[in-house]
């Protein structure tokens, strides 16, 4: 029997039982969430505000606008009644983390080191020390992670995704984009002659409808190359300038266009191709799409579970007066 009920086996099991327990226990609050006979009292100090505001001044060096400061205490309070629910829930129990943190605590302060570990866990919680910062962000976090959880399942539809890029068009749209090819003629080399030669090349291109991939003898060289792949503005302006980004996309494909100025001199140019500003398909970026669909349901069902736990919960805050600004807008967590 003693063997039996140290077999990882079983502890796997009943964790996984408390887990569906847990669930179980949190979907049932979804559905009646007034159902406690008395509802827990929270209670914010003077005190802890003070605490709150000393430790954003001396993070940030700053004092806390009345803004900034009620933004501290919606926080404290939603981590007392993450924390509070995580107990209630008992989302410690058999926590590998929380255990090795409480008996590497009591095993700092026992004068017996023959004790067993199960001996210095169990009356470390005896002792309370499981009231601990390191445990209580871990048991928040992982109340964060049980009411983020899909417990019903929601399938992940096509139609979704791409509602979701349309409201988030601006993460998804892909920039116009010009390719294009170049004769150059640089200021350094052709100095005082510059505009002369440049309208002379322009003209003989057109005069014999020259393609760009016969015009080797006409350009200087050019570091950066004669052809452009794809560019968009941001990247032709990175490497020609802003004005020459700006005159690019304006320019009819398929024909010798010019003079352009750039640092460097001056360009004839040949447009091959431009696209659009356009959304692209889905099956492009489904991926990063799930991704962000996905965080985006956790989030909303994070932030309707706080909602019902905070209903929970008569929440009073103590906001010292010298800490409320004249004229300032502070109001009490609800």
């Amino acid at each position: 029997m003693h063997r039996w009920l140290r077999s990882p086996i079983v502890h796997f099991v009943l964790i996984g039982g408390l887990l569906f327990a847990g669930r179980a226990s949190w979907r049932a609050l979804d559905e009646t969430p007034t159902s406690r006979v008395t509802r827990a009292l929270i209670v914010l100090t003077a005190q802890q505000i003070r605490q709150l505001h000393a430790g954003f001044e001396q993070r940030w060096g700053t004092t806390p606008t009345s803004g900034q400061l009620q933004a501290l205490i919606e926080q404290a309070v939603e981590d007392e009644v993450l924390y509070r629910e995580a107990r209630l829930l008992r989302l410690d129990f058999q926590d590998r983390s929380v255990r090795e943190r409480l008996i590497q605590k009591m095993r700092a302060v026992s004068v017996d080191p023959r004790r067993s570990e199960e001996e210095l866990y169990r009356e470390a919680v005896a002792l309370g020390l499981d009231e601990d910062l390191v445990i209580q962000r871990l048991l928040r976090q992982k109340m964060r992670l049980l009411l983020q959880q899909d417990s019903d399942g929601t399938p992940l539809r096509d139609q979704d995704m791409r509602q979701y890029m349309e409201r988030h068009r601006d993460r998804f749209v892909q920039p116009a984009t010009v390719t294009f090819s170049h004769v150059f003629l640089s200021s350094r080399v052709r100095g005082d002659r510059l505009q002369e030669e440049t309208e002379a090349a322009l003209a003989y291109l057109r005069a014999q409808s020259l393609p760009p991939e016969a015009t080797d003898e006409l350009s200087d060289p050019f570091p950066l190359g004669r052809r452009f792949q794809a560019h968009d503005r941001r990247g032709v302006a990175r490497q020609f300038g802003e004005s020459f980004a700006t005159q690019i996309f304006e320019l009819a494909p398929q024909i010798w266009s010019g003079p352009i100025a750039s640092p460097f001199g001056r360009h004839l140019v040949w447009v091959h191709e431009q696209v659009p500003e356009h959304m692209p398909a889905l099956d492009a970026v489904r991926q990063q799409v799930v991704y962000a669909v996905m965080a985006e349901r956790a989030a909303m069902r994070l932030a309707s579970g706080l909602q019902r736990l905070r209903r929970l919960y008569d929440i009073r805050v103590e906001i010292p007066d010298d800490l409320t600004s004249p004229g300032a807008s502070m109001t009490r967590a609800p």
